[in-house]
């Protein structure tokens, strides 16, 4: 063997060795492990449920770990409680909905519109921002949540504290009674609404949103007159939310009508790192339960157990005059709802991440549901985040004649409250 092949085989076989050391040393990490800055470098090419630990974590989660002081507790993953209602209706109506050449649908009636959805056709991303429009299995016909609201700064702690109602009722796409209520356009009711302090019950907006590109209509309850006037509503849903790190745009990750966006394109599929397991939400708790208020960031929530998820991962493009330059959103491969997202500003620069956990739940007609259990925004350009700790979520609870304007105003006089402590 002369000088060059025995050179190249030593390469090789150091090379081997090396590849030999690295497999070795990785592990398959024992449930209850929890993630943290201390441990993150060490561990990232450990395993749990079979997947590298650094690939669980997108960019973001690794940054907020190494630089804001986040622990993950590793969790394993189990079957997803979804509303047996929601799955029938899938089945039943499954192959009718169609996307059509200009990424509208026609012939939808209720369940999840698309199944089945690859991740490399082209309109991938089209059918699923559809499937989250239209069936959110998160949603039931109804739903209204009470979030206990605080506003953190990353040095000075807590700066606000404040409580809202949010309520949403589907128009179409019901999964009990009648697929479709009200008008062919309508398709759903919104509300939020902040209810205290006292100096601020009222503020919030009413919206009826619509399945065919038309703006929302928008109500507010004007304070000084306790009133309720209509108002424009076209470009509500870019508007922030009063007092919050969101979008009206971010409920749910994505609130606005798809077809306003520029462009829905999937860009893989992966693994990431989720919470579905977390505290019922209509079991009391409160932010001493779920919240590092007093270590810095103040805002990074405790006595979770992350699991791994299987997502799509979809960018979002929205048109020029909304605040973001896009979403990068993870949805999960089998149900339409998404568990963060990231988000950029105008010149392309991450702003924002969202992200929700998820729980069991039962809904008032006596099913097993599936609900959030706190929503939290970060905002790592201005250090600030806003943690909404959900207090009550209730499905299938609200007729849809609880959906008017006037519930602003009772939502200003406490009646919302003393209502909806009834569900």
């Amino acid at each position: 063997m002369n000088a060059s092949k025995r050179l190249t085989s030593r390469m090789l076989i150091g090379a081997l060795t090396a590849s030999i050391g690295v497999l070795g040393h990785a592990a398959e990490l024992p449930e209850g492990t929890v993630i943290s800055a201390q441990n993150l470098d060490q561990i990232m090419d450990d395993t749990f449920e079979g997947h590298r630990i650094g690939d669980l974590l997108t960019d973001k989660f690794k940054m907020w770990v190494r630089d804001y002081a986040l622990e993950m507790q590793l969790g394993h993953a189990a079957p997803l409680q979804i509303d047996p209602a929601w799955e029938e209706a899938t089945q039943k109506y499954a192959g009718q909905a169609v996307l059509e050449s200009d990424n509208t649908v026609s012939n939808y009636t209720a369940g999840k519109p698309f199944t089945d959805v690859d991740v490399n056709e082209i309109s991938c991303g089209w059918k699923q921002a559809w499937n989250h429009f239209y069936a959110n299995p998160i949603m039931g016909n109804s739903w209204i949540a009470l979030g206990d609201v605080k506003i953190y700064d990353a040095k000075r702690g807590e700066i606000d504290h404040f409580t809202a109602w949010s309520a949403k009722s589907i128009f179409e796409g019901r999964t009990r009674g009648e697929p479709r209520i009200g008008g062919e356009d309508d398709h759903a009711r919104y509300l939020l609404v902040l209810t205290q302090p006292y100096d601020i019950a009222g503020i919030g907006v009413f919206t009826k949103q619509y399945n065919n590109g038309r703006s929302d209509d928008g109500w507010a309850y004007v304070k000084a007159l306790r009133r309720v006037r209509r108002i424009a509503g076209g470009k509500s849903w870019m508007d922030p939310q009063p007092k919050m790190d969101l979008l009206n745009d971010d409920n749910q990750a994505i609130l606005g009508y798809p077809g306003w966006f520029k462009s829905w394109e999937c860009t893989g599929k992966r693994h990431i790192l989720a919470v579905t397991t977390a505290k019922d939400p209509n079991i009391p708790y409160t932010f001493e339960d779920a919240v590092k208020e007093n270590e810095f960031p103040h805002w990074n929530p405790k006595g979770l157990v992350w699991e791994p998820r299987e997502v799509y991962v979809i960018e979002a493009v929205p048109p020029d005059e909304h605040p973001y330059s896009k979403k990068v959103l993870y949805m999960d491969a089998d149900y339409p709802m998404y568990y963060h997202a990231e988000l950029y500003d105008r010149k392309g620069d991450f702003w924002r991440l969202w992200r929700e956990s998820y729980a069991p739940l039962t809904t008032c007609d006596g099913a097993p549901g599936y609900g959030f259990t706190h929503t939290m925004a970060i905002d790592f350009q201005n250090q600030r985040a806003t943690y909404i700790r959900i207090g009550l979520n209730k499905l299938n609870c609200l007729s849809p004649d609880f959906f008017t304007p006037e519930v602003l105003q009772k939502a200003a006089s406490g009646a919302l409250a003393e209502e909806a402590s009834k569900l």
